[in-house]
């Protein structure tokens, strides 16, 4: 039985090394020895590691440990996932002519294991709870001990202490009260798109809220001159500490209430908190450093949530629901702030969402990434294994068979919707496995969900069509991108991260070959292609193209880069990518070559 470090050591080893593989290519893979053997060509000497699944996908399953050989074989060392990494960064920081961060992607290495360790060993006794067929929307959200599974430090969190981690992490099942502070409306910002203001939701949320004190609901919800604006309580704090918060305090502006009403549940994002009894969920600002980026709601993303509520209300957006009944988008339609001078984001930003997942609707919905989540202690256990082998038993029918039919559901449910919005009018969606949500019915996908007020890029080339819908579009949102920048994060989020991201966790599993669902994947493609609008390449570089940009998360960790600030076509690092859906099932994946 492995002991909660190990198992954080292995998943580490697993998601670092199998990104280095991917976004380097410097690599080479023995069919017949299942061994793969990575040349460090700066610091000299190998990694070579047994394969025990490989993955035309690109995410692969090792058996550890990973060996470093030097001096031409003749000295080899077993390696610790420490060292390991250690050698991969040197080797990175030599080939990249970059030492600048190189500390500091250890450091996030290092504590994101630790995390991992810590939320293994606080769930240990429920890791078959993990993996249940009657989890709830909340259930799975907690549920992602792993995280990320491309991506180098999946569990990096920079500002909870060791006090306020087992209550703000989703993964030890972290709940808590909302803190709220009452603001005159001469300092508040706010916009809706729905009947009521946000102001109005926040104090009606409230009013119907039984954990709330009638006194509070009576002193400070009522209709009156001031708006009541809940924040993260980890935020509170931090912004108790600010000067021009002090200053608003201290001139009656602002006044800071404490926490109020029901806990609120963590989700897999941290600052999105759910409750099933709530009617809106939130998305709050927070200061903290998550994976790459620090989580404060940007204020063109409080501007592209409303805005996508109201083009969705538009023509646009009706005639896509008539078409596509099973695919919904989960809204942002109103936000409120506090404007602090000098500031474009002051901290009290906070997004307003729909929850769908209400009492009576939260059973049998999960985020797609939870279903190809590892178990700890066995590899090529998962949810998605589980669902599948369930269904082949109760219908008499072979895991492949039901994996396949499974597989096509999905692809008619979330292919089909998305590449008609994107060539119909444009709009993409960043829609990779954590944003993406599928409600099952009796084992199989009957509807996809997406949520993300950040996620989402207009082509430039439509911008007059989209802006006969809706006047004015983008203007504040800055969503408005290049045709070419669209494609490229369209075809990364949706088909290298998600599409490709379930494909491998069938061929994890054990399930179903994953060259089959890619041929599946392709002849659905290949069925789409006449609706191409140029000057889109989306569709043809998926289908012809052998080599194509992939965003490199071990890359955009490397440079110390925050995702969330500069513009939509410098925010991360692309990188050139195998592709999948051209390789012959014998390719070398790992050999940037022609077949």
């Amino acid at each position: 039985m492995l002991s909660s470090k190990q198992i954080a050591e292995k998943a580490t080893m697993q998601s670092f090394f199998n990104c280095y593989l991917k976004e380097t290519n410097h690599y080479e893979w023995d069919e017949q020895t299942k061994m793969i053997r990575c040349p460090l060509q700066h610091v000299g000497g190998e990694l070579i590691v047994k394969v025990e699944y490989f993955s035309l996908t690109g995410r692969h399953l090792f058996d550890f440990p990973v060996k470093y050989e030097t001096d031409g074989g003749n000295k080899s060392l077993d390696l610790d996932y420490v060292t390991l990494i250690s050698l991969l960064c040197k080797e990175l920081t030599m080939s990249e002519n970059h030492q600048e961060t190189q500390d500091e992607l250890m450091l996030r290495v290092i504590q994101s294991c630790q995390q991992i360790s810590r939320f293994v060993e606080a769930r240990n006794h429920e890791f078959e709870d993990l993996f249940s067929l009657n989890s709830t929307f909340i259930e799975t959200e907690q549920a992602l001990l792993f995280g990320h599974l491309l991506h180098p430090t999946p569990k990096s969190r920079q500002g909870f202490s060791e006090e306020e981690l087992p209550i703000y992490s989703p993964e030890m099942k972290g709940r808590f009260s909302l803190h709220y502070f009452r603001a005159h409306r001469s300092i508040v910002e706010e916009d809706s798109a729905v009947e009521k203001s946000a102001i109005e939701l926040i104090k009606n949320e409230l009013l119907q809220d039984p954990e709330v004190q009638s006194s509070f609901k009576q002193k400070y919800c009522q209709t009156d001159d001031y708006a009541l604006i809940p924040i993260h309580p980890w935020q509170a704090q931090y912004l108790l500490e600010k000067p021009q918060v002090k200053d608003l305090i201290s001139k009656g502006e602002l006044e800071y209430l404490g926490s109020a009403g029901t806990a609120f549940y963590a989700t897999s994002s941290l600052r999105s908190v759910y409750h099933p009894r709530a009617s809106m969920m939130y998305k709050l600002s927070l200061n903290i450093k998550i994976t790459n980026s620090l989580r404060v709601n940007k204020r063109k993303e409080l501007e592209r949530g409303v805005e996508v509520k109201r083009l969705l209300d538009t023509e646009v957006g009706k005639e896509w629901k008539k078409k596509f009944p099973h695919f919904e988008i989960i809204t942002d339609p109103a936000y409120l702030t506090i404007r602090l001078d000098g500031e474009e984001e002051s901290g009290f930003e906070v997004m307003i969402r729909d929850n769908p997942f209400q009492e009576g609707e939260e059973h049998h919905v999960m985020p797609i990434v939870a279903l190809g989540q590892d178990h700890p202690l066995d590899n090529k256990t998962t949810l998605l294994g589980e669902i599948i082998q369930h269904l082949a038993k109760q219908e008499g029918r072979s895991q492949e068979d039901v994996s396949l039919d499974w597989f096509r559901n999905y692809l008619n449910i979330s292919l089909q919707p998305l590449v008609w919005l994107y060539m119909t009018y444009g709009i993409a969606l960043e829609a990779h496995q954590q944003n993406s949500i599928v409600r099952l019915k009796e084992g199989y996908p009957e509807k996809v969900y997406y949520r993300d007020n950040q996620g989402y890029y207009f082509c430039e080339s439509m911008h007059e069509t989209l802006e006969q819908f809706l006047p004015g579009i983008s203007e504040k949102s800055q969503t408005t991108c290049e045709d070419e920048i669209a494609d490229e994060r369209f075809r990364y989020y949706f088909f290298f991260n998600h599409l490709f991201g379930i494909i491998n966790a069938f061929g994890c599993s054990g399930l179903i070959e994953e060259h089959k669902l890619l041929a599946e994947l392709r002849e659905q493609l290949e069925q789409l292609r006449p609706i191409n609008r140029m000057p889109s390449k989306l569709l043809d570089s998926l289908l012809d193209e052998k080599i194509l940009p992939s965003k490199g998360n071990l890359l955009t960790r490397f440079y110390d880069m925050d995702e969330l600030v500069g513009s939509l076509a410098t925010q991360s690092v692309y990188v050139k990518t195998m592709n999948p859906l051209t390789a012959k099932e014998v390719y070398r994946v790992g050999q940037l070559q022609d077949i």
